[in-house]
């Protein structure tokens, strides 16, 4: 190939139907911070490390099961898995636990759109 190799994933979009209560979601949920908006379209969030990017932006439709069938971000072992589900707990962040797949140990939760976010300990 002709071309300079990807170095990794730049962000994920995701379309919300109240950009201010999913900016306060993935704040309070998963940590993630600003790093630029417009206000009127859309708010850039990225992870402490900054090892990825999310942008959420308006005129995505409450309940309509998200845009994406999942987004997952990487845990580094299943005692951070646990931690995390605790956070969520405590914070009042529905979801079912500490599940086993062919990948590693998982959580799934979702956002108030509907969009669902697993966050994965892989082996």
């Amino acid at each position: 190939m002709d071309v300079a190799p990807l170095t990794g994933l730049s962000h994920v979009q995701l379309r919300v139907s109240d950009l201010d209560a999913a900016v306060a979601w993935y704040s309070r949920a998963l940590g993630l911070t600003e790093l630029r908006s417009d206000p009127d379209r859309y708010v850039a969030l990225h992870s402490a490390s900054g090892h990825f990017r999310l942008v959420l932006s308006i005129d995505g439709h409450a309940d309509a099961g998200g845009a994406l069938d999942h987004i997952a971000f990487a845990v580094s072992d299943l005692d951070a898995l646990e931690v995390w589900c605790d956070h969520l707990t405590a914070i009042g962040v529905a979801h079912e636990g500490i599940t086993t797949n062919i990948a590693g140990h998982s959580v799934d939760l979702f956002d108030p759109d509907g969009n669902n976010i697993e966050l994965i300990a892989e082996r």
